[in-house]
């Protein structure tokens, strides 16, 4: 079944198992150290919400005719102002605060409204809700 290996043999097949364990070693290394620059950079390039929500500020208006609505910050809080109609036919304004829950985005309207901001499209989803784009010329804030 197996061939018994002489004096030489075994010393070359030892060596060989040694650079074999040491390549390995060495690839999971690389491995590891690739890992970790790549999380490091996207760590590092990551949006925090403040950001995101700073550049979502401003005038929006649905694609799918639901009421228009204005994000704006004050006192380091970011607030949503939603016009509706009332029953006699006028508008009239609520306002919400925006909250972050595990990195998710809500407005606080007494039910769980999820808003996720597209940058490259500048568009704002809310779940529910629909998709709104911005009201001014459409331009991305920097």
């Amino acid at each position: 079944m197996y061939k018994r290996l002489n004096g030489m043999e075994r010393i070359k097949f030892c060596k060989t198992l040694k650079n074999r364990i040491k390549m390995r070693r060495l690839n999971l290394i690389l491995l590891l150290s690739a890992v970790t620059v790549a999380l490091a950079f996207v760590i590092s390039c990551k949006e925090t919400n403040a950001e995101r929500l700073e550049k979502m500020c401003g005038e929006w208006v649905s694609t799918g005719g639901k009421p228009p609505f204005t994000l704006w910050e004050e006192d380091g809080k970011y607030r949503v102002t939603v016009m509706h109609r009332n029953h006699k036919g006028g508008s009239e304004a609520e306002t919400y605060l925006v909250r972050e829950t595990e990195g998710v985005l809500f407005i606080e309207t007494g039910f769980a409204v999820m808003m996720d901001y597209d940058r490259e499209k500048d568009r704002i989803r809310l779940s529910p809700g629909g998709e709104y784009r911005r009201k001014s010329d459409g331009t991305l804030k920097q």
